[in-house]
Parts: structure tokens; C-alpha cells; sequence
């Protein structure tokens, strides 16, 4: 499976209970369309990351960082579920440098938004009946999914490098790059059925 990530742009909140400090945010919401993801939008469906939130020993960074582990599952400095508008997430910071720069940052507004690192199920993806009437553009429905990691990020926005994405996708099932003529001996991959029509339908 290719390991995919996503960003959102909301808020976290972040409190102080004695000497622990708490940080709450969305990883992602239920129902809304994603930005153009290179040639298609993508739209998460309730219900599709509980099960993997449950249970997998799922950590948290700042801004992706390994280096920078802000909380996790099995320790009980994270916290994770879904609830009606998304997956939620809840971090016991860390008493650290990151920590503490990070609580900081967040009471400041300068860290805005949250993300999460996932892959896609087998069978937990379809193309939606109608394409995005905005933009024309087809729309990925994901109904149940793998999050292995997700917390707090500086640029909240979608990337600016969202057909990078795309391509990173194409090229891990074999379309990127390979002659049309050739893709239909190329091996059979989760993903590609799907998004082989969406990149396609972008015309790359």
C-alpha cells in the first residue's frame, strides 16, 4: 500500500492542567473536499480511520519529524478517536524543548493546522458518482484507511506540491513514465484501478 499524507487547516487548542500541558486538534474532517490533489479532489468518509485508530500503536510528531515525537498510543500520551466531524486527536506534551516550543507556538497562532500519515485499505477507496461540480474534477471517496502517524504541522494549507503527490502515486503503480500502450502488462496494484482513471482523466 502507498503511504499517503494529508494536512488540515484548523486550529489546534491547547490547555494547561497543573504541569501537563494538552494539546486537541482535528488530523482530518469527515466529508469535505480536499484541494486538487493533481488531477483529482479526495474526500474522507465517516467511519474510515476508527479502526486503525483502535488499534494501532499510532504516535505523534511535530511537522512530521521522527525526531520530534510529541506523544504516542501505547504510552498514553496520545489519544485518538473519531467523533461525528472527524478523526480527533489529544497530546500530553512532552516537557522537552519541543515540547514546551511547540505550546508556545501554538498559544502564539503560528502553528495552525494538523496532518496525518495514512494508507488507503484494500477495497477502501471508490470513485464518487459525480465528479467535484466546481471544479469538474473526479473525486476519490475513502472508506476505510491505515493512520500510522499524525500531529501538529506549520503549513496547515495543502502542499503546493500536489501534483507531486499525484505523480509519487502514479509512479508507485507503474504509470508514471511508462508508454500507455505498455500499462496494461504492468502488475496488478491495490490502487491503481482507481487511480489510474483519475490520472488519466487529468491528462498527465
Amino acid at each position: 500500500m502507498t503511504t499517503e499524507r494529508r494536512n488540515l487547516a484548523r486550529p489546534a487548542e491547547v490547555r494547561a492542567e497543573g504541569e501537563t500541558v494538552t494539546m486537541r486538534g482535528y488530523a482530518y474532517r469527515f466529508n469535505e473536499l480536499s484541494h486538487n490533489l493533481g488531477g483529482f479532489r479526495e474526500r474522507i468518509m465517516p467511519g474510515a480511520g476508527i479502526d486503525s485508530l483502535r488499534a494501532n500503536d499510532v504516535f505523534a510528531t511535530f511537522n512530521h519529524d521522527v525526531n520530534n515525537v510529541l506523544g504516542r498510543a501505547s504510552s498514553g500520551t496520545l489519544r485518538t478517536g473519531e467523533d461525528a466531524e472527524g478523526g480527533w486527536y489529544e497530546i500530553d506534551l512532552p516537557n522537552t524543548t519541543v515540547g514546551r516550543d511547540l505550546a508556545e507556538l501554538l498559544k502564539r497562532g503560528d502553528v495552525r493546522g494538523s496532518s496525518f500519515t495514512f494508507r488507503v485499505n484494500q477495497d477502501g477507496q471508490r470513485r464518487a458518482a459525480n465528479d467535484d461540480s466546481e471544479t469538474g474534477l473526479p473525486v476519490r471517496e475513502i472508506t476505510r484507511m491505515d493512520v500510522v502517524e499524525l500531529g501538529p504541522v506549520l503549513n496547515p494549507a495543502y502542499p503546493t506540491t500536489d501534483a507531486g503527490l499525484s505523480r509519487s502515486i502514479a509512479l508507485a503503480i507503474g504509470l508514471e513514465g511508462t508508454p500507455s500502450e505498455s500499462r496494461d502488462a504492468l502488475p496488478t496494484h491495490p490502487m491503481r484501478a482507481l487511480v489510474r482513471a483519475l490520472y488519466e482523466r487529468s491528462g498527465k
